[in-house]
Order: C-alpha cells, then structure tokens, then sequence
C-alpha cells in the first residue's frame, strides 16, 4: 500500500476520520495486548500501561476531532446548499390549490 498521493490531492475530512480511527484501533489493540500480559509483572509496566492509556486518550480526542470537523463541514456544505425541495409536498399543494380553484369555478365564483 503506497502512502503517496497524487499531485492536487490532499487529505480530505473522510480521509482523517478514517486516519483518527485506525490510530484509536492499534492504541486499543495495544492497550489490549499489555492488559492481557498484565498478570505477568515485570518492571516498567505500570509506566507501559501509563503511556498507553495517554495515547488512548490522545486518539479518542483526535477522532472525535476529525468527526465534529467532518459534521460541521457537512452541515456548512448542507446550509449552502439551502434546504432541499420536497417535491411531494409541493404536488399535494398544487393539487389542493387546483381543487379550492375547481370548487369556486363550479360554484360559479370564478369564471
């Protein structure tokens, strides 16, 4: 797998999502891996543990980063584009509309 990207291409907020969530997995799977071992003491680790549960908190806050920046970047893409058009709503009022248009022409109010 090529870390590479190509030219003009960056990281995108999908991207970083992704990127926060495999380092929150291997801290996970590394604080695992200690915590299985953790009948076995031997020196230094209690400060392994120390470190990796910083590391754990340092990837949950990044991930939960990247995920507030994907949410708000998607409500500001969402607000620019305006609301969305509910076109079976609109079809029921022209319908209704027609129909109060119909009832007063057949009631001889409008000609």
């Amino acid at each position: 797998m090529s870390n590479e990207q190509s030219p003009g291409s960056g990281p995108t907020p999908e991207n970083m999502v992704s990127y926060s969530e495999q380092l929150l997995n291997i801290s996970i799977a590394r604080l695992t891996f200690l915590l299985e071992g953790y009948g076995e003491l031997r020196p230094g680790l209690g400060k392994d543990l120390a470190e990796e549960f910083r590391g754990l908190r340092k990837a949950l806050e990044i991930a939960f980063h990247e995920r507030a920046n994907l949410q708000k970047l998607k409500g500001a893409e969402a607000a620019a584009r305006g609301p969305e058009l509910d076109l079976d709503a609109a079809r029921a009022e022209i319908g209704r509309r027609l129909d109060l248009i119909r009832a007063a022409r057949d009631r001889g109010g409008v000609s």
